[in-house]
């Protein structure tokens, strides 16, 4: 138990390290500049796991993605939120056989997410944190649901200007867009537009996606995180001197 809690105090500390990394430093956004102008105090962080789904007898399933993809999607994608104060970290990362992947027949449609969401493991569900699972194939490039959000790997997306440089992240952080309850959008260069590669928030969405994620009992603001982390590593401190 306690080298559990280690391990998390470990993981949230470097996650808030990340965090000022993004904040101070330049989008790794088609070479332009944050626009973030949030401070350390203000900054949030949400917990996702991230999925990489397997199915060697279904190619429309088996993921071509890697650890170094993930790591890549996940520092592009912290860029973006960067501009709402959002800071997504990875709490695991999980290659794993999808479940029943024989019944994905077909590239799901929006209205039939059964045979998406059937394709989940069990043991690697939680209801902490944000799910992303990556596959082959499906009939549009991501979709959100309550349960997971479902990204294809082969994504493609139409250029606009100012607009990211490949599809994974921008395809990630917009579904978690509609997670933290922003609706589509008809501006091309914003990131709830559809099929491009817009990457801005305005005003209101920034204010109305912190708002939801405030919500949330298992995001925490960034000194409240460094404060369980603390907290954690002066209880091993106290363990280790007994």
């Amino acid at each position: 138990m306690i080298a559990h809690e280690i391990s998390m105090a470990r993981t949230t500390l470097f996650s808030i390290l990340i965090g000022l990394a993004v904040f101070f430093g330049i989008a790794l956004v088609r070479g332009q500049e944050s626009t973030n102008h949030f401070s350390f105090n203000d900054y949030l962080l949400v917990p996702v796991r991230v999925h990489l789904l397997s199915a060697r007898a279904v190619p429309l399933v088996q993921t071509t993605l890697r650890e170094s993809d993930v790591k890549r999607i996940l520092a592009k994608l912290n860029a973006i939120w960067a501009q709402a104060g959002l800071h997504f970290y990875l709490e695991s990362l999980v290659s794993e056989e999808a479940n029943e992947p024989e019944t994905y027949a077909q590239p799901a449609t929006e209205g039939d997410s059964s045979g998406l969401l059937r394709l989940r493991p069990f043991g690697s569900q939680a209801t902490n944190m944000f799910h992303i699972y990556y596959l082959k194939q499906m009939a549009m490039n991501g979709i959100y649901f309550p349960e997971a959000i479902f990204v294809k790997d082969s994504a493609s997306l139409r250029m606009v200007p100012g607009g990211i440089d490949e599809p994974l992240p921008r395809v990630t952080s917009h579904e978690l867009g509609h997670a933290l309850g922003l609706p589509h959008r008809q501006d091309t260069t914003n990131l709830m537009s559809s099929g491009t590669t817009g990457i801005w928030l305005n005003e209101t969405e920034i204010q109305q996606a912190r708002s939801v994620a405030r919500g949330i009992g298992w995001i925490e603001s960034a000194p409240d995180a460094m404060n369980r982390a603390s907290r954690v590593a002066q209880r091993t401190l106290e363990i280790i001197r007994m």
